[in-house]
């Protein structure tokens, strides 16, 4: 029986590694650089951290990433600012179920709590969950389990307990890792099939996940 519900953030919750996309080759435009959707795919559910390295892999050391992330991050609050959160399909039915059924919720993201607060709190949604575990608290990165064990321990639960509702492929490795289950929902990247056949489902929306989990009980 599920008695917890943990949610990446970007690409799970709400429809933002678009908008990231579009950010970031803004930036390689206004720098001088290629930033490709290829580049980018390999970053995504990834901290801050490992970001930055991808990037000097790629342009070099002399890559101003600290500049670059910050412009990013201005165009892409700029986006939310004029047309709002972009929530994913099912997000509202699946947290207002959660809320009926009295089974608490968490984000466990890999994004900075700075930026992650903003787009929590411009979403409206906050209300809906009782933790929030971000990036930058973490001393493991997913595909490590850290970040989900902790999102549990704040909701008073036992991972085994818990769902991990993932979009990435570091995600969903880090939520089969943690020890429950683990739904897929798609969203710009592929997640291998060798990944997925360990995870509980995958699954096209957040809505679907009600009669998932009222299936399994």
């Amino acid at each position: 029986m599920i008695r917890g519900v943990i949610f990446d953030m970007d690409g799970t919750l709400f429809d933002t590694e678009r908008l990231y996309t579009i950010a970031w080759k803004q930036v390689g435009e206004e720098m001088g650089y290629s930033i490709t959707t290829e580049l980018l795919n390999q970053c995504r559910g990834k901290t801050a951290a490992i970001i930055r390295g991808i990037f000097e892999d790629t342009f070099g050391k002399e890559f101003r990433y600290e500049e670059a992330r910050q412009r990013k991050d201005e165009i892409f609050m700029e986006m939310l600012a004029r047309d709002g959160v972009p929530k994913k399909k099912g997000l509202m039915e699946l947290l207002s179920y959660l809320e009926e059924k009295k089974i608490p919720a968490a984000v466990a993201t890999s994004t900075r709590q700075s930026r992650g607060e903003k787009v929590l709190q411009m979403s409206g949604i906050a209300e809906y969950f009782a933790a929030f575990i971000y990036g930058d608290t973490q001393k493991a990165s997913k595909p490590k389990p850290d970040i989900f064990w902790n999102a549990a321990k704040a909701i008073g639960r036992d991972p085994k307990e818990c769902l991990v509702v993932e979009d990435s492929t570091p995600g969903v490795m880090a939520g089969i890792a943690a020890g429950g289950e683990t739904i897929y929902i798609h969203d710009m990247v592929d997640v291998p099939e060798e990944v997925l056949e360990h995870a509980s489902a995958s699954l096209e929306d957040l809505g679907q996940i009600i009669e998932w989990m009222e299936n399994v009980k």
